[in-house]
């Protein structure tokens, strides 16, 4: 790109010469030569204060707000909001390729989800996806913006807080493909209700063309309840004989993953992926979905499908001093802490199961009877010990109680340091362990003390980084699957 242009397409205004831009960071210790630099104000550090490094680094150009002092050394384009510049200038780049564009969503699954979709579509396509957790108003543009001429489709996944920031989002990527995973209840304190996490969730329609396809979860009764009501062709994929993209016949390969079979558009097929639970069939069912869209063949599909990895803390199994551990620590809600808790009764069958679980956040009024119901699973599938880590962790042992868990056999910390000391001092060789919580309560570090060998953590969420430093981490088609 040229200054030129990068004015153009935020509404920005040039000052200085018009240079040649090669890339993109916010990050000033990520800058190299020919960069262009975006100058973030965060709401504890501002980005404009790190320009004259980012500019002895070797950047091109600064993007800042109208209020920033700028070096004379470096040219810079001012705006209103570099925030919005930047989706803006990420949604000029969009516009400039014709490729397909799958967008993905949801309450939870929509990483895997994603993942799965980018691993399925990679036999046929130079695929570009969303790193790790780049899918705010900072992170979602930067991926964008690393679309280039080699890349014949991309996958990025949508997040949200509040109601309008998917909107915002999906106007920037203009999906082809919109994929809703599921209506749980993530960030129901601050949405008030699963309807309008449900009406948050359909903002991912909103940047979609005429032909544009919608693929949904058929077993989410909130998404059930939009059949025919969307004006954009529909396809639903689950276990229901009522789906387009139908499952069936799932059976666990243990810690190898799930075997399973489908009838898509009258075609059957038999895939494995390898990921563990009942959730990743899901998943894949909606990879499928997509790849159906996009015409891919079956054989495509499923080499593609074992191309999946998993992502970092995300049901990441591995085995220390003869302790298999699922570390699962990126996130929680209701339904991801049940399907976990389903996959360590699996995968621990004939062995001490070990349950350790953090507090699931940003619950709300739902947040005693959320924790109960999760400990009552705990229960019911009778698993060896139970520790619970948080101020709402009580109600994992009130539910596991209920189910008749002996109290001696579960434990509750104020924190993750505290619970580390007991657990510690009571796993054995041939236990199974399984850590889930919200990131909030940050249990990879408790993993990686515990498990020094264990994989490094994902890089920090974009929006997290420009509070500690000041800047951010840089970072339709119709056919059938035959």
């Amino acid at each position: 790109m040229t200054a030129t242009e990068i004015a153009r397409a935020c509404g920005g205004v040039l000052q200085g010469s018009d240079v040649a831009v090669t890339g993109i960071s916010t990050d000033s210790r990520t800058i190299r030569p020919g960069m262009l630099f975006v100058a973030i104000r965060g709401p504890r550090h501002d980005g404009h204060l790190f320009v004259t490094e980012a500019a002895g680094k070797g950047a091109a150009l600064a993007l800042v707000d109208g209020k920033a002092d700028t070096p004379a050394e470096i040219p810079s384009v001012r705006c209103e909001d570099t925030v919005k510049a930047l989706g803006a200038l990420a949604a000029w780049h969009r516009n400039r390729f014709g490729i397909p564009v799958v967008a993905v969503t949801g309450s939870v699954g929509k990483t895997s989800t994603r993942e799965m979709i980018a691993a399925a579509l990679s036999t046929r396509y130079n695929v570009l996806k969303t790193k790790g957790n780049y899918n705010n108003e900072i992170g979602l543009p930067l991926s964008v913006l690393e679309l280039d001429d080699a890349h014949q489709a991309a996958v990025f996944e949508l997040g949200m807080s509040g109601l309008g920031e998917i909107g915002h989002l999906s106007r920037i990527v203009r999906p082809d493909i919109a994929v809703i995973t599921n209506i749980g209840l993530s960030h129901i304190e601050k949405l008030g209700s699963r309807q309008n996490i449900l009406r948050a969730k359909l903002e991912i329609i909103e940047g979609m063309g005429p032909d544009g396809v919608v693929i949904l979860n058929g077993e989410d009764e909130l998404l059930k309840g939009l059949r025919g009501l969307l004006h954009f062709k529909t396809l639903y994929y689950g276990m229901d004989e009522a789906t387009d993209v139908q499952g069936y016949e799932a059976a666990s390969l243990g810690e190898n993953g799930m075997a399973f079979k489908t009838s898509i558009a009258g075609i059957d097929g038999s895939f494995t992926i390898r990921a563990p639970g009942l959730h990743s069939v899901s998943n894949a069912l909606a990879a499928l979905a997509v790849c159906h869209v996009l015409g891919l063949r079956q054989i495509e599909a499923e080499e593609g499908l074992q191309r999946y990895a998993g992502e970092k803390m995300r049901m990441n199994i591995f085995n220390r001093c003869g302790v298999k551990v699922i570390n699962d620590v990126y996130n929680a809600a209701p339904a991801s802490m049940k399907a976990a808790l389903s996959v360590l009764a699996e995968l621990g069958a004939g062995r001490r199961t070990v349950a350790v679980l953090g507090d699931m956040l940003e619950l709300g009024d739902w947040s005693r009877e959320a924790h109960l119901d999760v400990g009552r699973q705990a229960g019911a599938l009778k698993l060896g010990l139970l520790f619970g880590i948080g101020s709402e962790a009580k109600w994992y042992l009130s539910g596991a109680l209920e189910m008749g868990m002996k109290a001696k056999r579960m434990q509750g910390f104020a924190t993750a340091e505290e619970a580390e000391d007991a657990l510690s001092d009571c796993l054995e060789s041939g236990d199974v362990v399984l850590f889930k919580a919200s990131r909030g309560l940050r249990l990879e570090q408790m993993v990686g003390r515990l498990f020094p060998e264990a994989p490094e953590p994902e890089t920090q969420d974009p929006s997290e980084t420009a509070m500690i430093s000041g800047s951010t981490a840089q970072s339709g088609t119709s056919g059938g699957l035959l």
